[in-house]
């Protein structure tokens, strides 16, 4: 894969400078929050030129008989604070959206909220901050209506960028928020960074092994009235030996209060983990013609349809979104979602080459799912089991226990201890 170039901000030739940054939002972020991500960069523009125009602005108050430290301080608001905006909350929103990173989501709410506390004092003007608000521009106008009117232009604008930053803030935290994000979750990503380490990974699957097979043995009966949902399982990994995502995210459904798990597989899924490893009930496509003998035998698609409170697709691939979308099933899991009572949540986990992600049909078919009221849990940049390096990954196996514990709580769906 060809090495990324920096290419932000773009600087002129003859400057001896060189970007600092690799930013590329047809590239870089899902189509689905391209627009969110590209709005909130036209944000950071209008404060950057915002600051300029308040420099103008502090000139003409200069001009006008004002003193001049406000204009000494507007060109310190200009000179630092358009790098540091963009450094310290535009860049991690964007790595949020780039990576479904908690942490960095975190780190733009904290920055953010203090970017909006700035241009809410920027726009009321306190006399001698440098900045051209309300009541340096309205008090100004005693003294040189010239120069006050000037100072209304970035005032209007300040007023602007504080209304637009209230927005912003408050549309990210409510798809964050939807997302399944908390402060918790991105405590434990902080945490759980270390997990890059190829050591520390397999330490951590050893422990997840263990606590699975634990909690296995509080569920042995394969029908209750407590809260359930199925899982499907195309993980890819190694044959003959469970992949530690899938160790992970059954553990973590494992240890929601009330939660039963049961696992739908596909025949070509078995290819890549020993289906005996597999530490709950597992179903395939054999099962549904095993069971079902005669008119009055049950239809096990329809039995799993009716026991599941939720059912969770992760990961889904190509293959099996391009089939859910056009309505096709032929497997055991394209029937039970086909017949999917449409009033019961069901959330999907996009997996795929970077390439495939990419194809225009992807983005149709992924809106077809969440047309049907599906609920999607976006796919994330990382390397891939091909060992390309680009958007396609399932998302962390945190953020999707943590959206479908609550999918529970915000649908009040019933849970028994």
């Amino acid at each position: 894969m060809a090495e990324k170039v920096n290419n932000f901000p773009p600087l002129p030739k003859f400057i001896p400078l060189k970007p600092c940054f690799y930013q590329d939002f047809d590239a870089e972020i899902p189509p689905q929050h391209r627009s969110m991500v590209k709005r909130l960069y036209y944000l950071w523009m209008l404060n950057s030129i915002t600051l300029a125009v308040n420099l103008i602005g502090c000139l003409a108050w200069l001009i006008g008989g004002g003193g001049a430290v406000n204009f000494g301080l507007a060109i310190l608001w200009l000179i630092l604070f358009t790098p540091c905006s963009y450094v310290c909350w535009f860049r991690p929103i964007y790595k949020a959206f780039k990576t479904d990173s908690s942490f960095s989501y975190m780190a733009f709410f904290f920055t953010f909220m203090a970017q909006l506390v700035i241009s809410i004092i920027q726009a009321v003007g306190i006399p001698g901050w440098g900045v051209c608000g309300w009541i340096a521009a309205i008090s100004f106008f005693g003294t040189n209506v010239g120069a006050a009117v000037v100072m209304l232009i970035p005032t209007i604008m300040f007023t602007l960028v504080a209304v637009f930053s209230f927005i912003a803030l408050s549309m990210v935290h409510k798809f964050y928020r939807g997302s399944g994000g908390s402060f918790s979750k991105a405590q434990e990503e902080w945490t759980t960074g270390a997990w890059k380490n190829p050591h520390v990974q397999q330490a951590a699957q050893n422990a997840a092994v263990g606590a699975a097979q634990g909690a296995v043995m509080q569920h042995e009966s394969q029908y209750s009235a407590t809260p359930n949902y199925t899982y499907s399982n195309e993980i890819p990994g190694a044959r003959g030996r469970l992949p530690p995502a899938v160790w992970l995210m059954l553990t973590g459904l494992l240890e929601v209060p009330g939660v039963e798990v049961q696992v739908v597989t596909t025949e070509r899924a078995k290819h890549f983990y020993n289906p005996q490893e597999i530490p709950v009930t597992l179903y395939s496509d054999a099962d549904e013609w095993q069971l079902w003998k005669d008119r009055s035998d049950p239809v096990l698609h329809i039995d799993l349809r009716r026991w599941a409170d939720l059912m969770l697709v992760a990961p889904l691939d190509a293959n099996t979104l391009a089939k859910i979308a056009n309505g096709i099933c032929d497997n055991l899991l394209t029937c039970v979602i086909r017949a999917w009572d449409m009033t019961k949540p069901l959330l999907f986990c996009p997996a795929m080459n970077t390439v495939m992600w990419e194809h225009p049909i992807t983005a149709e078919q992924i809106e077809r799912l969440k047309g049907f009221g599906y609920t999607e849990i976006p796919c994330v940049v990382k390397r891939l089991v091909c060992g390309d390096e680009g958007r396609g990954a399932m998302a962390e196996v945190w953020t999707i226990v943590e959206k479908v514990k609550m999918t529970f709580s915000e649908r009040d769906l019933p849970t028994q201890s």
